[in-house]
């Protein structure tokens, strides 16, 4: 791509309003992840998702290497987590790790999912990493999500005027 194509690439894509991921997995001594937008379902049977991540990225080789890893869709007070795994680290965490059969995941986020990897692709200057769900978990009421619009983090809340109510976890919305 041209440095045109490249710009306009980027800028049309913040259009996207996307909700904001971890991806975590077992590093050497403590867990590791990475902040990414492109989180898609991909099937319900059996379950998989997918994920984009840089050529470059350690946590996509860790992946590979271990083999497993969790999917962790942050809620909106949560935005101190993605920030330090997007590359602009916190001297001090302010979040707690779990751990269920040695992957690692964020306590407080709005669902996670413990998945194995099952197939990666070249995608450009990404790879393209597809997991199956082994275990998804989260809270009965989710909390407002962290999206991603703009450059820059927003946040939807729940119970406003225009979004009445909460989402529950047993509100319907794969349409496949």
């Amino acid at each position: 791509m041209n440095g045109n194509t490249t710009r306009d690439f980027r800028t049309l894509f913040r259009r996207l309003t996307t909700g904001v991921t971890l991806i975590a997995v077992a590093g050497d001594g403590s867990p590791t992840g990475m902040t990414v937008n492109s989180l898609t379902p991909v099937s319900l049977d059996p379950p998989l998702l997918l994920f984009c991540a840089s050529q470059t990225s350690a946590t996509a080789r860790r992946i590979a290497a271990v083999g497993a890893f969790s999917v962790n869709l942050l809620a909106g007070s949560q935005q101190d987590v993605s920030m330090h795994h997007a590359g602009k680290p916190l001297p001090v965490p302010t979040w707690r790790w779990r751990e269920s059969d040695c992957v690692p995941w964020i306590v407080g986020a709005n669902a996670v999912f413990r998945c194995q990897l099952v197939a990666e692709y070249p995608g450009g200057d990404h790879r393209i990493l597809i997991g199956r769900i082994d275990e998804m978990f989260g809270p009965e009421t989710a909390a407002t999500p962290l999206l991603y619009h703009g450059g820059k983090y927003a946040s939807l809340p729940y119970g406003s005027a225009d979004q009445p109510g909460e989402q529950r976890i047993d509100d319907l919305w794969w349409t496949g």
